[in-house]
């Protein structure tokens, strides 16, 4: 390639002075640490072995200066490698001062990130001419090699108070915002809201239940009411269901349309009428349906930044936990789970939006009928320790067939950004949906009964 006879970018007076600085100030290294500056991001090498010296000195907190760190290159036999005594002298004569360390240190790692970028992207034009294997797989592994270029360009960086509180203020003074409005995603149900306060950008929100409890449903609804209100782009992952059979569901709870007449074809005029309206507002919103059952966390993240790059994306649906495929080879299925739901959640947090994840409860939920808690999350407590909110579906119907009062409880067990409590929805079983009931029930009380 042409660009194999170019020299890669870098910059040898900012290596120079940022090594300069550390010599005349020790206590400079503090100051780029949200940098994480490595010895592998100077380009001349020896300026990436004096480097490493420094950092060693820094985090053994001894004192940085010609003396120590010539010692510690003596100790490592690498001080004639390097120049000498006489170069690192230089390096500190050559520095008045430490002041412009912060510039010196970005205009390193700004090159170093330059020089990986090509390197990545040289390495995957010399594989793909060569590679004769799975393209979709290809592309994932191209993805993810880029990905995380973005996500070490992320790590590490620190912000102020004084920053943090600019954000809150310029988000308290949004004209789109009226006084008592919730901020994020509204759920589609009022008294939810009141409790969590819409769904935030970075959230991942668990809606746990056994089978047959609706949580699919109570999912599927909030995207639907969600994607409504905003008009944003939604994603949903079924690894349970069909794409038809999902789309039935939630034409059915849009049009009021019974979901058994999609089966038996029995419409009267009138559900015709209901169909047509909400499919008429159904084919505007923009909801995408991934069916696939073997569909991995790597693929939703994949798809997921590819929505948002278009079109944005206001929240992602995972139906369900329990059914994804792990990417690793950890042979126990909890610590598979775990590594997922924490992938999930560092997910949320770099596409900016909610994801609901479903799950299911392990077998003691399903003793004696009783109301589930957070802790018979199936296959591992990880689920409890990363989500941001959890929501428990219980219906005391499921062990009452005689006497149905059509009642749903979404128990908030965990709800970091508010206050636990007990909202009840009226369970329309024939649409597949949650409804609010005529009478709400009180304010939150920080507690669940």
């Amino acid at each position: 390639m042409a660009i194999s006879n170019r020299e890669l970018p870098h910059d040898l007076l900012a290596e120079k002075s940022l090594l300069g600085c550390l010599l005349v100030d020790s206590r400079a290294f503090d100051e780029i640490s949200d940098l994480a500056v490595a010895p592998d991001d100077f380009h001349h090498p020896r300026y990436g072995l004096i480097f490493d010296c420094v950092r060693d000195l820094a985090l053994a907190n001894q004192p940085i200066d010609f003396v120590t760190v010539c010692s510690k290159l003596t100790a490592r036999a690498k001080l004639e490698e390097v120049g000498g005594k006489e170069f690192i002298a230089t390096l500190a004569e050559d520095q008045a001062s430490s002041a412009n360390i912060y510039h010196y240190a970005k205009i390193v790692k700004g090159k170093s990130s330059m020089r990986t970028l090509i390197r990545t992207a040289m390495g995957v034009v010399d594989s793909g001419m060569t590679h004769s294997g799975d393209v979709d797989g290809f592309i994932r592994d191209v993805e993810a090699s880029f990905f995380r270029l973005t996500n070490e360009a992320k790590s590490g960086r620190m912000t102020t108070l004084n920053q943090s509180l600019k954000e809150v203020i310029k988000d308290m003074q949004n004209p789109a915002r009226k006084p008592g409005e919730i901020g994020g995603l509204p759920s589609g149900y009022h008294k939810l809201d009141e409790y969590l306060l819409g769904l935030q950008p970075g959230q991942m929100i668990v809606i746990a239940g056994r089978p047959g409890s609706g949580k699919t449903a109570l999912g599927i609804n909030m995207a639907v009411n969600a994607c409504l209100e905003t008009k944003l782009p939604i994603a949903i992952f079924s690894l349970e269901m069909q794409a038809k059979e999902l789309s039935i569901r939630i034409l059915s709870y849009r049009a009021k349309v019974e979901n058994r007449k999609f089966k038996t074809k029995t419409f009267d005029a009138m559900d015709m009428q209901n169909i047509a309206r909400a499919m008429t507002e159904l084919s505007e919103m923009p909801i995408q349906i991934n069916d696939s059952g073997a569909v991995t966390l790597p693929d939703i993240q994949s798809q997921c930044r590819k929505i948002k790059a278009e079109r944005g994306l206001g929240m992602v649906v995972i139906d369900y936990l329990q059914l994804m495929k792990s990417h690793s080879n950890t042979p126990s299925r909890e610590q598979q789970i775990a590594e997922i739901s924490r992938g999930i959640k560092m997910m949320a947090k770099e596409l900016e939006c909610p994801v609901i994840v479903l799950s299911q409860l392990n077998r003691e939920a399903e003793k004696d009928g009783k109301r589930p808690s957070t802790s018979q999350l199936r296959e591992s407590g990880a689920i409890e320790q990363d989500a941001d909110v959890i929501m428990l579906v219980y219906r005391e119907d499921l062990n009452n067939f005689d006497n149905p009062t059509g009642i749903a409880e979404i128990i908030i067990g965990k709800n970091r950004a508010g206050s636990q409590g007990v909202v009840q929805l009226a369970w329309k079983g024939e649409y597949t949906s949650f409804e609010p009931l005529a009478k709400m029930d009180g304010p939150p009380q920080g507690k669940r009964p």
